[in-house]
């Protein structure tokens, strides 16, 4: 479970801000004359299959962002099977959270990057727990569930 919220971290960093060191305008002035890259169209075929969900979100992505992602793409090659369903399912994810959303998941990550190791450890133990609870909800909601489908065949066949 930790390395699963390592894997949120890390995937969030790949789509965290980049935090601006220069004022506002200059970096405006600079985004109007070079557009950023690459562009969807300039991504190989295998690029941009690992990287469809992000496809309506390509655009308003900045170029540092892209080549960030161009990297995992290149990459999910190499990725063990489970790995690379497990970045599939996190970019969808990411994908179909609110430009809201995403700022908050920003900020929790920079907040917890910023914590002592000793609380980091912390709360990836919180974070276990509350997955565990979850698999077990889901296996009791299984369980329920396949105890309604014998209760409700065992009595269609009398």
């Amino acid at each position: 479970m930790a390395k699963t919220l390592i894997a949120i971290i890390l995937c969030l960093s790949f789509v965290a801000p980049v935090p601006a060191a220069a004022p506002a305008q200059p970096k405006a002035a600079a985004s109007q004359t070079k557009p950023a890259k690459p562009d969807w169209s300039e991504l190989t075929l295998a690029q941009q299959i690992v990287l469809a969900p992000l496809k309506e979100d390509w655009s308003s992505l900045d170029t540092t962002r892209r080549k960030k992602w161009v990297k995992v793409a290149d990459s999910h090659p190499k990725m063990k099977p489970d790995a690379q369903q497990r970045l599939q399912r996190r970019m969808k994810d990411w994908a179909k959270l609110t430009p809201e959303q995403r700022r908050v998941a920003r900020e929790k990550y920079k907040a917890l990057k910023k914590l002592p190791p000793a609380k980091r450890e912390q709360v990836k133990e919180q974070w276990q727990q509350y997955q565990q609870s979850l698999a077990v909800k889901a296996e009791a909601a299984s369980q329920e569930a396949a105890g309604s489908q014998e209760t409700t065949s065992g009595s269609s066949s009398q």
